[in-house]
């Protein structure tokens, strides 16, 4: 039963298909009656609907019309030739019939002398060429494209035919970045009436690509953003979207902008999609795939950048860190053994200063000034040095020393230089620094809550800056530093 039914669907499908076939027939030899101007006019409107196939059967009944052998059909021949290419081009990518036939109409329009309409033959025949040379990336192709716009835009001028010439040039100028424009200055000739479609569309074109060649990546994208509001051409505008975008597109290529590159490309591949623009769209995604491969790959060189310096900083904060400790430690030993030294020597001069009172004690009634003499003397200075009533004066003088020794000050200072080999002044200074470790050293003093400025005028100087010279001259340490580590018994 199921295979009884099958044959009789497919019975019913061959007789509608045979119907469908007469009727279609039918059609066509009723159509084929109609002047030509009415089937060019029908075959354009199927081909602004973009249904190529209904186009062709229009254009291919006027294109077969050999035997009417009148100017005026041999012309209608021509355009018939010319928009089978297109349909060819544009709906069904077959660039070999495309090219077949545009040789067809250029063959004919020329051996009827159609000079009118020659160069739209030009124009289309080298829009054919660069495509074709953009899909093979042939720079033979693409060289032989623009010498024939060039061709087309001296005819549209010569021929004042100022749509043909904005045509022409827009198609010469689609991706050329690198078009020289000195010979398109007549874009901007006050003969081209303003009302020309496109016109303000290819000017912003000459603009920005004159921009782009002089690296003002901004200042071309400003023309090229203008350019989508000046669109007028009647013939598919959508398509001058798509270059537009494509324009912008190139502008963030060129400041190695990939992120804004690939947006621009989108909407132009969105665009294009849309608008069934097809022949456009198999280049976009060229571009946008090659976009997005130098996005990732600008992403991971920056990871890796990145990761790199991370890797270098951490590095450079170890071995810092690790110089740092070392000089630290260093700067610790030293400053402990400095402090261990002063505090020894202040121990040795404690059992000095108790030898020196004995030894007064035995030759204080010595008088002349013998060898004998110079020693009694020094150990009454020395002795008068050791007392911090005396020094911590802040006007002791080497006359209030030598009062207090029964001596002048010609023989104390005789005796202070030969004995310690400098002036009184820095005899003095070094004693009273020796008192300001000996109060810093003593746990049950109060000097451990006095600032720096207290201990140095506690012990005679004048000013810090003075008590810190010659603490520092005299210790190796700062008073600071000294009494930090007298405090925390750092040792």
């Amino acid at each position: 039963m199921k295979r009884s039914l099958t044959i009789y669907i497919n019975i019913i499908a061959l007789i509608w298909c045979f119907a469908a076939s007469e009727t279609r027939a039918a059609s066509s030899d009723s159509i084929k009656g109609h002047s030509s101007e009415a089937l060019m006019e029908q075959g354009r409107f199927f081909f602004e609907k973009r249904q190529g196939a209904q186009a062709l059967e229009y254009f291919n009944i006027i294109a077969d019309r050999q035997q009417e052998g009148t100017l005026e059909e041999a012309k209608w021949r021509v355009r018939a030739y010319n928009n089978i290419a297109c349909v060819y081009k544009y709906f069904f990518f077959d660039y070999i019939q495309a090219h077949e036939h545009l040789m067809r109409a250029y063959q004919l329009c020329d051996s009827i002398h159609d000079d009118d309409f020659m160069p739209i033959i030009m124009v289309n025949l080298g829009d054919l060429i660069n495509d074709s040379g953009n899909d093979s990336q042939s720079e033979t192709q693409t060289r032989q494209a623009q010498e024939i716009f060039e061709q087309c835009i001296v005819k549209a001028v010569e021929a004042k035919n100022w749509e043909l010439m904005v045509t022409a040039f827009f198609n010469l100028s689609n991706q050329n970045y690198t078009l020289p424009l000195d010979q398109f200055g007549i874009l901007f000739s006050n003969d081209i009436p303003e009302k020309t479609p496109d016109l303000q569309y290819v000017r912003l074109q000459y603009k920005g690509i004159e921009s782009l060649q002089h690296h003002e990546y901004d200042s071309a994208r400003h023309f090229f953003e203008q350019q989508l509001a000046a669109i007028s051409t009647p013939w598919e505008p959508k398509r001058d979207s798509v270059a537009t975008y494509m324009n912008i597109a190139y502008t963030y290529r060129m400041e190695q902008n990939h992120g804004s590159e690939i947006q621009y490309l989108k909407k132009a591949l969105q665009l294009a999609s849309d608008n069934n623009i097809n022949d456009q769209a198999t280049n976009i995604g060229h571009l946008l795939i090659a976009a997005q491969a130098k996005e990732l790959t600008d992403r991971q060189h920056m990871q890796q950048v990145i990761i790199a310096a991370i890797g270098l900083a951490l590095i450079f904060v170890i071995v810092f860190a690790i110089l740092l400790w070392k000089k630290n430690q260093q700067l610790r030993n030293r400053n402990r053994s400095l402090f261990e030294k002063n505090r020894q020597m202040l121990e040795m001069e404690r059992e000095e200063q108790a030898l020196r009172k004995e030894v007064v004690e035995n030759k204080y009634s010595r008088s002349s000034l013998s060898n004998e003499q110079k020693d009694t003397l020094i150990f009454r200075i020395q002795d008068l040095l050791s007392n911090p009533e005396n020094i911590c004066q802040p006007e002791f003088t080497l006359a209030k020393l030598a009062k207090q020794a029964d001596t002048n000050t010609t023989y104390a200072s005789q005796v202070i230089n030969e004995r310690y080999g400098q002036a009184f002044s820095n005899v003095l200074s070094s004693f009273r620094i020796k008192e300001a470790c000996r109060r810093m050293n003593d746990e049950n003093s109060e000097y451990g809550n006095m600032t720096i400025e207290g201990i140095a005028t506690s012990v005679g100087f004048k000013s810090r800056t003075a008590f810190i010279n010659a603490f520092k001259r005299e210790v190796g340490l700062t008073p600071s530093e000294y009494l930090r580590m007298a405090l925390s018994k750092e040792l």
